[in-house]
């Protein structure tokens, strides 16, 4: 009897350890995932899912990022205005200074030399009153400028310097809203019999030509994250017709490459400041070509210092505080047409007489500037990517590779909540249920288990 006994324990065993499986939700989902996979043809099927999947996730990973780091990508357009602002344009002479002036001060040199001050005397003269005496005012450069014509169109302002002197700049005050050549600028220019006698410079004497922004103003400091400058150079005595051309350019802030959309604000000025104050902390004192707190230095020691300071820094300066600004313009010139009186030796440094002109016109310089066009060249940065283009991304990987719509996609949530999930959580109730249960028959355990949930759901 005991071992009979044995024996109907053993053979009942495994009818209820199956009915416990098939209960059990876990074995339930194990069992439909192990389906999946009997047969070869159900293995291609779920093995191609699997890789649809995958590389779904990986589409979605990837348009995530690029919302998080939004590429942009640069637009070029035309547009044709109906008004266009003519750029300023700066001539700096050359010679830069008075040969003459500069021998009643000692100055045997260019002042860009710091020997050349070896015999100049601090004690008795003030740099403010030499800089203004060997430099050229504007009557000794300009015999007649103007804007369509007319002089009162225009606005002349200086900017001292050390390598070129003192600069002149022609501001516009008028916008244009026609191109031929006589609505544009027209300047003569002049030099001395005494500035082609007494030159030493490998060029012929002449003007250097810049051409910028208005609200960009003039500096001989190098400027390498803005001020966008275009410059050409006339000898004297040449007749020079420059057509114009304007690109703009809008930029986007970002944190590798910040810019700043202040209305008064100039990249040449603040890059100019910056390296003014490097020079006159290590110098300190000032030049008279700066804008400066600082005194003047006063004797030979600190004007070299500061002049030394100024060399190694005016065009190899590193400024990291000056932004760039957000819209900037680029005016470009193109030489149309230029016509010589006289051609340069540069053996003997003289220039040579082309044709007979008169003695008063035979060292002017005359230069003219103009559009060619109502078009302006925009180059715009744009953001490349949007919540629209991720929802069609998104869209077009899903249906594509799972063949899955919105309306499919809430399909197969419905069906992995009632397959997976809702089988966890009547799993879970069941565990919670009245001790007692355990101890019934397998139809008395049903009935109890549902009176149980009859009475936690009241």
């Amino acid at each position: 009897m005991v071992v009979v006994g044995i024996n109907s324990r053993n053979k009942t065993t495994p009818e209820i350890n199956d009915a416990e499986k098939m209960e059990n939700p876990k074995w339930t989902i194990k069992q439909k995932c192990a389906e999946c996979f009997k047969g070869p043809r159900n293995f291609i099927k779920t093995l191609i899912m699997i890789i649809c999947v995958a590389a779904v996730c990986q589409q979605i990973s990837a348009c995530v990022r690029k919302m998080i780091d939004i590429p942009v990508t640069t637009y070029t357009h035309f547009d044709f205005n109906k008004t266009l602002l003519y750029p300023s344009v700066t001539f700096c002479r050359d010679p830069p200074y008075k040969f003459g002036k500069m021998h009643d001060y000692d100055l045997y040199g260019h002042p860009f030399y710091v020997n050349a001050w070896e015999n100049f005397n601090f004690a008795n003269n003030s740099l403010d009153h030499l800089w203004e005496d060997i430099t050229f005012n504007e009557t000794d450069i300009f015999l007649a400028a103007g804007l369509d014509g007319l002089p009162k169109n225009i606005e002349i302002s200086p900017t001292m310097g050390i390598a070129q002197g003192r600069c002149y700049t022609l501001i516009p005050k008028i916008l244009s809203t026609e191109t031929p050549s006589h609505r544009g600028y027209s300047v003569t220019l002049q030099h001395t019999q005494e500035d082609i006698d007494t030159t030493i410079s490998r060029i012929p004497p002449g003007y250097h030509v810049y051409i910028h922004y208005t609200k960009e103003p003039f500096t001989e400091v190098t400027v390498y994250n803005g001020g966008l400058v275009d410059s050409l150079y006339v000898n004297v005595g040449e007749t020079l017709q420059v057509k114009l051309k304007v690109d703009k350019y809008l930029m986007i802030s970002d944190a590798d490459n910040p810019c700043t959309t202040e209305v008064n604000y100039s990249t040449n000025a603040c890059t100019t400041r910056y390296v003014w104050d490097l020079v006159g902390k290590a110098a300190g004192c000032s030049g008279p070509w700066m804008q400066s707190d600082l005194p003047r230095c006063s004797n030979y020691s600190s004007m070299k210092t500061l002049i030394s300071t100024y060399l190694g820094l005016y065009q190899a300066h590193k400024c990291p505080e000056c932004l760039r600004t957000c819209q900037t313009y680029l005016y470009n010139g193109y030489v149309a047409d230029r016509q010589k009186q006289y051609t340069w030796d540069p053996h003997t440094s003289k220039l040579v007489k082309l044709r007979d002109y008169k003695a008063d016109s035979s060292l002017q310089t005359q230069v003219f500037l103009y559009f060619n066009s109502m078009m302006v060249s925009v180059y715009e940065e744009r953001y490349n990517y949007d919540g629209n283009m991720l929802l069609s991304d998104i869209g077009g990987s899903v249906g594509f590779l799972l063949g899955l719509s919105v309306i499919g996609l809430l399909d197969v949530c419905s069906k992995t909540w009632f397959i997976f999930v809702d089988p966890l959580i009547e799993s879970k109730k069941k565990e919670e249920v009245d001790p007692s249960c355990d101890t019934a028959d397998l139809k008395s355990k049903q009935e109890c288990i549902e009176k149980w949930n009859l009475k936690t759901n009241n």
